[in-house]
């Protein structure tokens, strides 16, 4: 009996071990077969649910806009006060954005393609009509003045001259919000347009409307080239052309015109995040580095934040690799046509139009820009722009950029209405946050499609090796018993008195 009861618990010991290495072994085997199946899933091809949701992207996306109100429009031009403004907002938008004209290209594993961007207005999520009116600066002449503040004396007192004819014609003036975003007919157009190319042979940067975001609503953002990952999946998404050029041309190092990454929605799979990831923005016409925050779970989704660092806004002196971005030229000995931290000068890439970039409230920015003005209370959690990204595909779930468009506004000789200004001033107008979350619906195909696999691979995989643990473990303690009761048997008080008495008997 005894010897029929060890061979059982040996057995049972060597069932725990093998179920424990089978368990072990197939915590790689499973990795190995997710892998793959993610491997041939991912990559872009006519007819996968990974293609149809990259030509028309299933979440909701919105585009909202906070406007910057000057509360002191006189006190600045008659004394050269500070200005003060008041942020108004958000003004919701709708975004719609199809992939067209997509065309792939075997040879390399690319696809080309353009992506049309519409937008339409959505009073419900918004403070106010887009009819709303607020103060803020004269786009047309702040560009016209910034176009002619490094030309003769000469070309300022007949632009002075010329602005005289207009008595109604100032620095401030009150626009809708709808207006200052997608244009407004400006009588005196074709009069500065005139003006500014007789004596400098400029162009204006705009046609017959101003506006920030005039012509952009209902086109594209160029023509993209990006690796499919058919061939190599490390390559998914990362951008090899845009307007088929392989590299920027506006900055002035090899660095800054670098062409990085993808454009921010999708990301090669199996992300790990000790390493950053990298994308192209054309909004602000360069690449940049985002690096990962912490990690959480949306809809019940694990997903790894990335935020853009504050050293990629960082002055040259702090971070000497934003040189490049300094322009037209700059190097470490002259740094003249160098911005003050946490503003990009983006007027290479717009036609020349002043745009000045910078993270709403001047988060990032040098003290000398964000107490230029009052009002501005930046904000980590309000400002920061981040991406959330699923760490196995690498598809962005939770994303939200984050943008300023100010001005540069400055003493201009023989210019009356800034000859009271004391300093430069990079002026915000509006800020504005792109925003888009995985829906409800897509979430849970999601979680059936790549998590109830993961988590049933999961589950056999650990069960077969807390089993195995468990038997062992009753094994152990049924052996450690049987030890235990034998020793207690052999030298126990009834038979040590016997074993006294017998002599004695004797």
């Amino acid at each position: 009996m005894a010897k029929k009861s060890l061979i059982c618990s040996i057995v049972c010991g060597v069932l725990g071990v093998i179920l424990v290495v089978i368990g072990c072994v197939l915590i790689h085997v499973f990795k190995q077969m997710i892998h793959t199946q993610i491997k041939e899933h991912i990559p872009l091809k006519n007819g996968s649910d990974t293609y149809e949701d990259w030509v028309v992207p299933p979440a909701p996306i919105y585009f909202q806009v906070w406007v910057f109100n000057v509360v002191n429009p006189d006190e600045i031009i008659k004394n050269g006060a500070i200005p003060v403004l008041e942020e108004r907002g958000p003004y919701t938008y709708r975004e719609y954005r199809t992939k067209k004209k997509i065309d792939f290209i075997e040879k390399n594993a690319t696809v080309t393609y353009m992506e049309d961007r519409a937008y339409v207005f959505d009073r419900n999520m918004s403070c106010g009509p887009e009819t709303d009116r607020f103060t803020t600066l004269n786009i047309l002449l702040v560009t016209v003045l910034n176009m002619i503040r490094f030309e003769y004396g000469a070309v300022k007192e007949a632009f002075q001259i010329f602005l005289d004819l207009f008595p109604n014609v100032h620095m401030f003036l009150s626009l809708s919000v709808h207006d200052v975003l997608w244009g407004y007919e400006d009588p005196l157009i074709k009069d500065l347009e005139d003006f500014i190319f007789n004596w400098t042979h400029k162009t204006i940067p705009f046609d017959d409307h101003v506006g920030l975001f005039y012509k952009k609503n209902g086109t594209d953002d160029g023509i993209y080239n990006i690796y499919t990952g058919s061939d190599d999946v490390d390559k998914f998404g990362v951008i090899a052309t845009w307007n088929y050029n392989s590299s920027l041309n506006w900055w002035s190092t090899p660095y800054a015109n670098m062409l990085n990454g993808s454009d921010g929605t999708l990301f090669p799979p199996f992300v790990d995040s000790s390493r950053p990831l990298y994308l192209y923005a054309s909004d602000v016409c360069r690449s940049l580095e985002i690096v990962y925050k912490y990690g959480y779970k949306l809809k019940d989704i694990d997903l790894l934040r990335y935020v853009v660092p504050p050293s990629s806004f960082r002055n040259v002196t702090s971070n000497p690799d934003n040189i490049g971005f300094c322009t037209p030229f700059a190097n470490l000995s002259d740094t003249s046509d160098c911005n003050p931290g946490g503003v990009l000068n983006a007027s290479v890439c717009k036609q020349d139009a002043p745009f000045l970039f910078s993270s709403p409230h001047f988060l990032f920015a040098d003290d000398s820009v964000l107490y230029g003005v009052k009002g501005m209370h930046p904000s980590l959690e309000k400002h920061q722009t981040f991406l959330d990204v699923e760490p196995m595909t690498g598809v962005v779930m939770n994303a939200a950029k984050k943008l300023q468009l100010n001005f540069n506004i400055q003493k201009i000789d023989n210019i009356t209405e800034t000859l009271q200004i004391k300093k430069p001033i990079i002026f915000p107008m509006m800020w504005l946050n792109e925003n888009a979350k995985i829906d409800d619906k897509s979430a849970n195909k999601f979680k059936s499609e790549v998590m109830g696999p993961i988590k049933i691979t999961e589950a056999v995989q650990y069960g077969l090796i807390t089993l195995g643990v468990f038997i062992i473990v009753c094994v152990l303690a049924i052996g450690l018993k049987r030890l235990l009761c034998k020793r207690s048997d052999s030298h126990s008080p009834l038979e040590s008195l016997q074993e006294e008495k017998q002599p004695l008997l004797q």
